[in-house]
């Protein structure tokens, strides 16, 4: 009976003792799981050879805001004139191409016009009758001084004269409203001479053909200075003003900018588009830009101190921004950021890093694949 009992009691302390055991042997593996830092990564040294890592230590650097307006080229107004032909008539000859450069009073064409000889002789006849009516004047004002003469005759003759000089007047105007010298030819040949300098950009003149007075010979261009035409997003104008510089490409030169200044920003918003007119204008380089090319202006602005990290460096997580800091050898701690703008393949940081740490800029993504390895899948 006493051995049965000692059997029990034996049997009875040790299950409590494995009990025992068993809750603290469960409490250290809390403890050591409730001590293990779930934001850190710690890698041995052939292992983050492995991965490739690099890193580079974080700077205060310089910042600014870039804004892209897309846009096209179109020539100054003030720069560009075209040329008509401002009498009807024949054609006889032509003394430029499309291309060539023009030089203000050049000649450009000859036109043989009965209607010009028409408005000319007008004028003569006017012209005529006004010196015939100005002597007859003054030789009756003579004899009236002499008392050989009525005075109703100087009256009349003066009278006479007044009415054949407006009819002068309106002959000397039909030949100045023409862009035609008032002189004493009778000639039907009139000379189209260039009203600027600048380039041909178009010739509508053939020899021999029939123009009217409103067709257009060619126009003429001075190209060193072009206007950039473009459209800026209403989220984007409390970033510009009129003044501030900067640089054009054009889609047919994507390797070449174009120096420019913002020279006005319109006063309306497009209610479609969202957007407000501005205009750009840009020294016109090597003679490069064509009219009409398509482009961006791109624009600095806000100028500022801050960090900038590469774009890769950042890794999301429900809908957060977060990096990897060194925080020792081989040590990396999950950081969550804030960021700004994006420029370049650079992100603006806020806050979350500052000066000095040391941050992954190569093998993030490798690391947030370490970290979350029991739920990546399911991210």
């Amino acid at each position: 009976m006493k051995k049965q009992t000692i059997l029990l009691i034996s049997s009875l302390l040790l299950i409590a003792f494995s009990i025992y055991l068993w809750k603290f042997r469960g409490t250290n593996v809390n403890l050591e799981n409730s001590e293990e830092p779930k934001d850190i990564v710690k890698l041995l040294g052939e292992n983050r050879k492995n991965l490739s890592l690099e890193t580079e230590v974080i700077r205060i650097e310089p910042i600014q805001t870039k804004i892209e307006l897309i846009g096209e080229t179109e020539a100054v107004p003030d720069a560009i004139i075209d040329v008509p032909a401002r009498i009807s008539g024949r054609i006889t000859s032509v003394f430029f191409v499309e291309g060539d450069s023009i030089k203000k009073g050049q000649k450009l064409a000859n036109i043989d016009s009965p209607e010009l000889a028409k408005l000319r002789s007008s004028y003569l006849v006017a012209k005529s009758k006004y010196t015939a009516a100005e002597q007859n004047s003054n030789r009756i004002n003579s004899l009236v001084k002499m008392n050989l003469a009525a005075k109703q005759e100087l009256i009349d003759a003066e009278a006479n004269l007044k009415v054949i000089e407006s009819e002068k007047i309106s002959a000397e105007e039909n030949l100045r409203a023409n862009g035609l010298a008032i002189d004493n030819s009778a000639s039907g040949v009139y000379t189209v001479f260039a009203p600027r300098s600048g380039l041909a950009l178009s010739r509508n003149a053939i020899p021999g053909s029939i123009v009217l007075g409103n067709q257009i010979l060619t126009t003429i261009a001075e190209l060193s200075h072009l206007w950039f035409q473009a459209k800026i997003f209403e989220n984007d104008l409390k970033y510009l003003s009129e003044g501030i510089s900067g640089k054009i490409i054009l889609n047919a030169y994507p390797d070449s900018e174009f120096e420019g200044i913002l020279e006005h920003i319109g006063e309306k918003v497009d209610p479609e588009s969202r957007t407000v007119h501005a205009r750009l204008v840009f020294k016109n380089k090597n003679r490069k830009a064509k009219i009409g090319l398509f482009g961006k202006a791109s624009l600095s602005v806000n100028g500022r101190s801050g960090i900038q990290i590469l774009e890769v460096a950042i890794q999301s997580y429900q809908n957060r921004k977060f990096v990897f800091i060194e925080s020792q050898t081989n040590e990396f701690k999950w950081i969550e950021i804030t960021t700004g703008s994006t420029t370049d393949g650079k992100t603006e940081v806020l806050s979350g890093i500052a000066e000095g740490d040391r941050i992954v800029t190569k093998g993030a993504f490798e690391l947030k694949a370490i970290l979350f390895k029991s739920t990546f899948g399911g991210e």
